[in-house]
């Protein structure tokens, strides 16, 4: 599933300028072409607002040219509105944020937004993946204190960059990134300056926990509503505050690893002993929850699924999964898995496989594939490959700072 090599581009010979011909109606596909000349019989005010509702059902990955036909069109993709129909008649897609930095070539953290076609429009008629992705750069955070790797959290079509980095100054400040005008706004600041703290998004509130800290200031929430900041204390899990090293979210609640391990119900405000799950890997490795099931990774290159009848990881089967652990070009084993997510229901992963030397310099290629996930037979859990390819070429000197799937 990862792409050929792109073929060079051939070479031309210069040409005489020629003004391009304005774009028409007849660049449209066919679906748009017909409902909006079909609007033209109709009053000004209803034809706008339904141009713009063809528009909100049609997938993000269309928009770039769509723009190019009138500045009309460009201003109803660039409109809040239209954003507002899409999340209304239920057609917002995920769309996956990444930052990272790669002196020389990327000196400072930057930005960039991953558009993948759906399954139906990626391959071609002879099967070769083409043009399926489109990886675009956005504006970097103004802000320098969030030049590191600061707490990050999705809300709605928002990110939120909270607090400074784990290896730079504490800092009460909050970012917030527009994904749908791809801005930058000030959010409500902390209470208190904070550094390398942990954030999650639960019940319509921002949970930030630091570890470092052992006051009663190491945890606080943000009220997304009333953009209000709020202390919370720890209700009896004493030593947790100071020992943790770990969290998960799940079903609503957050599940700790400490001496002990707690588990937080929001709801109830209360910390609470859980018994340690059998074979459960408390490592550094990345999870993510896809239709109430947690995945995990090994370092061996297979995926792995918790199943809560058994209290046990297993294996997720799959023979397109092979890849990842035999592969030698592409596989995780040889390589470093940057993180897998939920993308939409599906399993995510950014990789990056074993360095090689060009021209005297260790690269290699941030990789990224796309797997359906099904549950078969009440203990089985099968997966495939429905997208992959490489996104980015990077330095054995990059640093992956941040990722987040934000809807739109």
């Amino acid at each position: 599933m990862i792409p050929k090599e792109a073929k060079p581009k051939q070479k031309h010979k210069r040409k005489k300028k020629t003004k391009a011909p304005p774009l028409s109606f007849s660049s449209l596909p066919d679906e748009i072409t017909e409902n909006i000349l079909a609007q033209r019989k109709k009053k000004k005010k209803k034809k706008k607002k339904k141009k713009k509702k063809i528009l909100a059902r049609l997938s993000k990955w269309s928009y770039p040219n769509l723009s190019l036909v009138s500045k009309r069109f460009l201003s109803i993709l660039s409109s809040p509105e239209l954003y507002a129909t899409r999340s209304r008649i239920g057609t917002t897609e995920p769309c996956l944020y990444f930052c990272l930095e790669d002196s020389p070539n990327i000196p400072s953290p930057k930005w960039f937004t991953l558009w993948m076609k759906s399954t139906d429009e990626t391959l071609t008629h002879d099967n070769d993946i083409l043009e399926d992705y489109s990886l675009v750069p956005v504006p970097s955070c103004p802000k320098p204190h969030h030049g590191g790797y600061p707490s990050t959290v999705f809300v709605g079509s928002d990110i939120y960059l909270i607090g400074g980095p784990s290896n730079g100054p504490p800092s009460s400040l909050v970012s917030i990134l527009d994904c749908q005008s791809h801005t930058w706004r000030d959010g409500p600041s902390m209470s208190v300056a904070r550094a390398g703290a942990s954030a999650y998004l639960i019940h319509g509130k921002i949970y930030v926990m630091e570890k470092s800290r052992k006051d009663d200031n190491w945890m606080e929430v943000l009220d997304i509503k009333t953009q209000t900041w709020s202390p919370l204390l720890s209700h009896g899990a004493t030593e947790f505050r100071s020992e943790w090293f770990m969290i998960n979210v799940f079903r609503g609640k957050f599940y700790a690893v400490a001496k002990k391990h707690y588990a937080y119900d929001p709801k109830e405000g209360t910390w609470e002993v859980m018994k340690r799950p059998k074979k459960f890997r408390y490592e550094n490795a990345a999870t993510c929850v896809i239709n109430n099931v947690r995945y995990s990774y090994t370092s061996e290159g297979f995926f792995m699924w918790y199943d809560r009848n058994t209290n046990m990881w297993t294996k997720v089967k799959g023979l397109d999964l092979e890849l990842f652990s035999t592969d030698s070009t592409y596989s995780i084993a040889e390589g470093c898995v940057l993180t897998i997510c939920n993308h939409g229901g599906k399993l995510l992963v950014m990789w990056v496989p074993r360095f090689e030397e060009h021209n005297g310099k260790l690269q290699s290629k941030i990789c990224c594939a796309k797997i359906a996930v099904e549950k078969c037979n009440g203990n089985e859990v099968w997966g495939k490959i429905e997208w992959g390819s490489e996104v980015l070429m990077v330095t054995s000197s990059y640093k992956f700072l941040n990722c987040v799937v934000s809807w739109i």
